[in-house]
């Protein structure tokens, strides 16, 4: 079914019968308690009620705070408990879930457990001769104990991951689990659609569909998914309705930005700033956009302000799940002033009443901000209070233009990746672990989950192809996950069904190295193992393995805030313990993020704006930071000087010309472009340009990929670089040239790895011990050379080309730029110094862009490898 179709489906509430109409839909003794425990209803809940009673699937976006856990759950609960559920002809196959909801944290699946248990103990008091619903949860952190228990008792609401639902899936328990399912709620949608985790749900869902004997009735919830239409043509795949319940956030939003001196100074400044407001508010929650900073951070104010020592914490993904859940409750139960978080805690954990949120460096894109500052108040019509501290003026202006936009509800566009195949290649397997499978009827399930409506049957049959081992011609060539039985497929063995439980999921992270703290014996919180002797040790975090490894015994870091001294390295642990100290601050990878492509593109009209202003003085220029932006004195004085050193330095390229910056050496030059590109789109535009000059002029090239730009040096003084441009940068031959720079690259040996490992190629965890030949990364080496040479068209390299030229690489927007580039002048201008905006790339230091060797290039570094190991054996 085309989107087209799909649009037409859609429904959006613009209206509602009001409270009494949403309460008629409850049952009494229900009505009577959500009158007395909460008193009105909001908006949402008015919404949403009567649409979920009659059976509509139906997206909700409504502000944080305002119940939309209770507006999803409160119609279903008030089915389960007064048995009109039991009506219904698929609730009398078995007693399994009736209710399933899926979020995309194992923290909110256990906040929602929580709500629902008590309301449920205080529901079922008032409903009589009700039988009270039970409610579990099922997560990578569940124990054997607990798994049992859903195998042997399944409750009536089953709260899980992505993840853990595939696994469940991929059980022969699931048809009976799932045989009777009513209802599925889909948390914080925006933060699975636009990634891998929600082609995993999407299909997940439509074989829960499958199993069970009606229709199921998918509610999904969001606070910032735009455009609504598309999250909501997720949410239920093609060809099915969905209505839409949209509630505005109109509660009061108050931003300030503040810049911070740009002296070299700025871990002190930042902390020299947050004390006073930590201070002047009951409890804060500050947001950085690495683990690494939160740890700097968190350590920081803790030894700035030592009589609050026990009222600061952390709070990432990299602690142990204890710690983090154990940071939750005493930050709601207001025995924490303050925590510092990453990303963990941007999505609607219940963390209580927060009064300020503060933002170090800006989030890179508005979603991201709203989710941030929208933390703050979290009750509706509270006041949500965000401060964003920068570190130059590059910052301020995205911090100010961040935010206009999030007051105006200026949000990127969701992107829901198109059919990613490892995927498709997991499900296949699950599939196949329950029962022989056809593949026309696999195929049509699969079109059904709307990433997947683009699914082309090729496609479909090379997956097939893949996991029954054999190339396109048919010659066995791979270790199998599938076979042929009958006119369909089924698992190869047993073998197989084991391995898909354990390399089940789309997450792939680092090789991590827990880290483990000596404590005492009476000590019982997260106990882990007990050596010989009997000393115990609790489980802290994790590190990177290729951190862990480099530790020596004395070596201090931060972890949870504190200064760990590592002691000694035990079964592939790290112990510790806690010491006074000044400690290095662990890398964790896959951090930060480069601007949205709309941010950027915002951002680069708005400096075209103001050099209009400014051309009429500074004060008009001054007006319309106040006016638009909302921005104090001080920052408009920032920004003024910013513009105004732009303008003497060099010039405001805007959208007639392309500007390049030349700064001559000794013996080459630099050329800083400037782009209206994020970082992705520059780096496609950049690795064509640097693999041209290498396959048509012979020469190589140094390269810096940034957002808003590009920089590249060439040993020469000067030249003709506008026209060396338009040559480079020619739209003929684009994207062909882009998939010529990236084949054998650092870049995609890596993404194939994630992809590989996804679609069951690479496993993560094989049965038996790992094998450590050549090192943990030698056997993807290997692999990723051998599929190439083999077949250059593999199902799972042309995804993970596909992804490099979406994730890493924006294809689509560099292609777009080099279009235009024929229309638009071309200028150079050669500096003594840096402009004020290439200063800012190097403050953001993305790191180069991969070098492309000439032939000249690569005969020499042979040379100098071969003399190398020459004089080394003299020597030995």
């Amino acid at each position: 079914m085309d989107t087209e179709n799909a649009a037409a489906e859609l429904v959006e509430l613009q209206a509602c019968g009001g409270p009494t109409s949403a309460l008629a839909s409850l049952a009494q003794p229900v009505r009577r308690w959500f009158q007395d425990r909460y008193g009105a209803l909001t908006r949402g809940q008015c919404l949403a009620w009567p649409a979920i009673a009659t059976g509509r699937h139906l997206l909700l976006s409504a502000p944080t705070g305002t119940g939309k856990t209770l507006a999803a759950f409160l119609p279903i609960l008030n089915r389960l408990l007064t048995g009109q559920a039991n009506d219904s002809p698929w609730a009398a196959l078995n007693s399994g879930v009736r209710c399933l909801y899926v979020s995309p944290l194992k923290a909110l699946v256990n906040d929602a457990q929580r709500m629902l248990n008590l309301h449920l103990d205080e529901l079922a008091a008032l409903v009589p001769d009700a039988r009270r619903p039970t409610v579990a949860l099922r997560t990578g952190d569940s124990s054997a104990v607990e798994r049992r228990l859903l195998r042997d008792n399944p409750p009536d609401v089953l709260l899980t991951t992505p993840e853990s639902l595939a696994v469940l899936l991929s059980q022969p328990l699931c048809r009976a689990l799932f045989s009777g399912l009513g209802w599925v709620v889909v948390d914080e949608i925006h933060a699975l659609a636009a990634c891998k985790r929600g082609a995993d749900l999407a299909l997940s869902l439509e074989r829960l569909e499958a199993h069970a004997g009606g229709a199921i009735q998918r509610i999904g919830l969001s606070a910032t998914a735009t455009p609504l239409a598309e999250a909501a043509r997720f949410l239920v795949g093609t060809g099915r309705p969905c209505a839409i319940a949209s509630v505005p956030d109109d509660a009061p939003v108050e931003v300030t930005v503040q810049p911070l001196p740009d002296d070299g100074s700025f871990l002190a400044q930042l902390i020299a700033a947050i004390e006073p407001r930590l201070r002047a508010n009951r409890a804060t929650l500050l947001f950085t956009n690495t683990r690494r900073l939160a740890e700097r951070v968190g350590w920081s104010l803790r030894r700035a302000m030592p009589d609050w020592d026990e009222q600061i914490a952390v709070h990432h993904s990299a602690l142990a799940a204890a710690r983090r859940e154990e940071v939750e409750r005493d930050f709601k139960a207001g025995r924490l002033r303050a925590v510092v978080s990453s990303t963990s805690l941007e999505l609607g954990i219940d963390i209580g009443t927060v009064d300020l949120v503060i933002l170090v460096h800006p989030p890179g894109d508005v979603v991201r901000f709203l989710q941030r500052v929208g933390r703050a108040g979290h009750e509706p019509g509270r006041v949500k209070r965000g401060l964003v501290l920068t570190a130059n003026a590059t910052e301020l202006l995205e911090a100010a233009v961040t935010g206009a936009c999030g007051q105006s509800s200026q949000c990127e566009p969701l992107g829901v990746p198109d059919h990613p195949l490892d995927v498709l290649c997991q499900h296949l397997v699950g599939m196949a672990a329950l029962e022989t499978c056809f593949d026309d009827d696999v195929f049509s399930l699969v079109r059904r989950a709307y990433p997947y409506r683009n699914l082309t049957r090729a496609d479909f049959d090379d997956c097939l192809a893949y996991l029954f081992g054999v190339d396109r011609t048919g010659e066995v060539w791979l270790p199998a996950r599938l076979r042929h039985d009958e006119d369909g497929f089924t698992l190869r063995n047993a073998a197989t069904g084991r391995l898909l439980r354990r390399n089940l999921g789309t997450i792939v992270a680092d090789e991590n190295s827990p880290v483990l703290m000596r404590v005492p014996p009476a000590a019982d919180a997260d106990i882990s193992s007990a050596g010989e002797d009997d000393t115990t040790y609790q489980l802290v975090g994790e590190v990177t393995t290729g951190f862990a490894e480099r530790l020596k015994p004395g070596d201090r870091f931060l972890l949870d805030g504190r200064c760990l001294e590592c002691r000694t390295p035990r079964d592939g642990a790290v112990i510790v313990d806690e010491v006074i100290g000044r400690p290095a601050a662990p890398v964790w990878g896959g951090e930060g993020w480069p601007l949205s492509a709309e941010l950027a593109r915002r951002l680069y009209l708005i400096r075209v704006q103001a050099a209009e202003q400014l051309r009429e003085g500074p004060d008009l220029l001054a007006g319309l930071l106040r006016r638009d932006y909302g921005l104090n004195a001080e920052s408009v004085a920032v920004l003024t000087d910013y513009f105004q050193r732009q303008e003497c330095v060099s010039e405001v390229p805007d959208q007639t010309f392309c500007l390049i910056e030349g700064m001559p050496g000794e013996r080459d030059t630099t050329y800083y472009v400037h782009t209206p590109l994020n970082r992705l789109g520059n780096d496609a535009l950049l690795r064509v340009l640097v693999h041209r000059l290498v396959r048509d002029k012979g020469r190589s090239a140094r390269s810096l990929v940034a957002d808003l730009g590009f920089a590249f040096t060439l040993s020469s003084r000067q030249e003709d670089v506008p026209g060396l441009l338009r040559e480079m940068l020619d739209e003929r031959t684009f994207a062909a040239d882009l998939s010529a720079s990236l084949a054998g690259s650092v870049t995609l040996r890596e993404r194939f790895r994630r992809v590989a490992q996804t679609g069951l190629m690479l496993l993560r965890n094989p049965l038996g011990r790992k094998r450590r030949v050549g090192g943990p990364e030698w056997g993807d080496r290997q692999l990723f050379d051998q599929v190439g040479a083999r077949d250059p068209a593999f199902v799972l390299l042309r995804q993970a080309e596909r992804e490099v030229e979406r994730d890493v690489c924006d294809l689509a927007a560099a292609r777009a730029f080099v279009a235009q580039l024929p229309r638009l002048a071309v200028r150079c201008r050669y500096l003594t110094q840096p402009s004020p905006f290439v200063e800012s790339w190097t403050h953001l230091a993305h790191g180069p862009a991969e070098s492309v060797e000439t032939p000249e290039d690569a005969l020499r570094r042979l040379h100098a490898q071969l003399t190398g190991a020459a004089a080394n054996d003299r020597r030995s």
